[in-house]
């Protein structure tokens, strides 16, 4: 640079050119041996890519879409779009009235009604879907992908884990979709989503199971969803959540949005759970829940250090229920469930949903965590307490407590 600066003056405009010349033939050249690296990069990274290679993954890709299509042509004759029909008193208003006689108001009949989905679970006609969908219904319907509709009956609800069953007004025999075992559900598995969103007839979404067990979401009383990326809209509550295999792994219940349509976030009530849920209400009338009388309260830092526990995972017991199903089989306050059947559970919201999919009478097996020794206890799960009882419960609970507070 410094010659450059006693250049004189007549000589500046060739010394200029000169440098130009030098600086785009430097560019050049390294713009050449760039252009040279990046085409020898890719040569390279074509050849990795044979025709036979080629082959083979369009195969697999023509494969997965075989596959998707062999799913929806199997489930579409058992997936239903609900309508129901409701008669609603409604205000009138009428302000021209108001300003001639000074009163204005009544009351008239309106009709109006709601659109869901749901799928068949038996040759007779058996329906499952949403409570949610058919709340408060005067009069339910049911329309296949084929255009016939049917009227059902409602047989019993769930309000508690937002299952209702129906029962299709017909003597023919209907296509069932089969249940999964959903405690075999892998995150990262692939999720089709069936119904109705928005109106829209045998509508089918893929996506992949996002995450299980998901609890405390003040959606449902009982909660433990799959959640999946599968888009869900308005319409879909009720339908089926599929694996690839074609079976239910779950009933489509809810999404979370801030718009009202999809965003990638929907969450499906558990095949097990389901399952045991519509059984009890063919059988019953209604769903009659598992107990097990325990107090459940979550694990925070302070007792993780007090219980001398390795980790946070599980659901802290506060105290059993005297006489219970969980006293009897001699479990304590202080102890820590880590799982049910072999299955993790770590929330409370997760353990009240994992009980709530077995059945009363049947037996559990629950992992315990007790001054810092792992052992396992059988449950006999017994028949939910009627309100007086559970009433008594509570009453006894609130007096332990105080003598626990006062030292009496």
């Amino acid at each position: 640079m410094k010659k450059i600066n006693f250049i004189k003056k007549e000589n500046k405009k060739f010394a200029l050119l000169s440098m130009l010349f030098l600086i785009l033939s430097c560019s050049n050249k390294t713009g050449n041996n760039v252009e040279n690296k990046n085409n020898t990069a890719d040569t390279e990274q074509q050849k990795t890519i044979s025709q036979e290679d080629l082959q083979k993954y369009t195969k697999n890709a023509v494969q997965t879409q075989d596959a998707f299509v062999s799913v929806h042509n199997s489930v579409k004759d058992s997936i239903v779009n609900i309508r129901t029909k409701k008669t609603v008193m409604v205000n009138t208003y009428n302000p021209l009235e108001e300003m001639l006689f000074g009163r204005s108001g009544g009351q008239e009949k309106r009709e109006s009604g709601s659109l869901g989905s749901g799928f068949v679970v038996s040759k007779d006609g058996y329906v499952v879907t949403n409570n949610h969908v058919i709340d408060g219904a005067d009069e339910i319907y049911v329309k296949f992908s084929n255009g016939r509709e049917y009227r059902t009956k409602l047989v019993g609800t769930s309000p508690e884990v937002d299952i209702a069953v129906l029962k299709i007004d017909s003597n023919e025999t209907f296509k069932p979709l089969e249940f999964a075992n959903s405690d075999q559900v892998q995150i990262g598995q692939w999720s089709i989503a069936f119904g109705n969103p928005l109106g829209l007839n045998d509508s089918m979404t893929v996506g992949i199971v996002s995450a299980a067990g998901r609890s405390s979401l003040g959606i449902e009383q009982i909660e433990n969803f799959i959640q999946t990326d599968a888009a869900i809209n308005q319409g879909n509550s009720g339908g089926p959540l599929i694996d690839i295999t074609g079976k239910v792994i779950g009933v489509n219940t809810a999404i979370y949005s801030q718009s009202g349509g999809s965003v990638g976030i929907g969450f499906a009530i558990p095949a097990n759970l389901a399952m045991t849920v519509k059984d009890s209400i063919i059988a019953t009338g209604k769903f009659e829940k598992p107990y097990i009388g325990v107090y459940l309260g979550n694990l925070d830092a302070d007792k993780v250090k007090a219980l001398n526990l390795k980790s946070s995972n599980g659901v802290f017991v506060a105290g059993a229920v005297p006489n219970g199903p969980a006293a009897a089989a001699g479990i304590t306050k202080n102890d820590v469930i880590t799982a049910v059947d072999g299955k993790e559970v770590n929330s409370a919201g997760a353990f009240v949903g994992e009980i709530a999919a077995k059945k009363v009478g049947q037996s559990v097996k629950l992992t315990i965590s007790r001054n810092g020794k792992t052992t396992e206890v059988s449950v006999t799960l017994a028949k939910t307490p009627n309100a007086i009882e559970q009433q008594r419960i509570l009453q006894q609970k609130q007096q332990q407590l105080e003598q626990e507070q006062f030292g009496r």
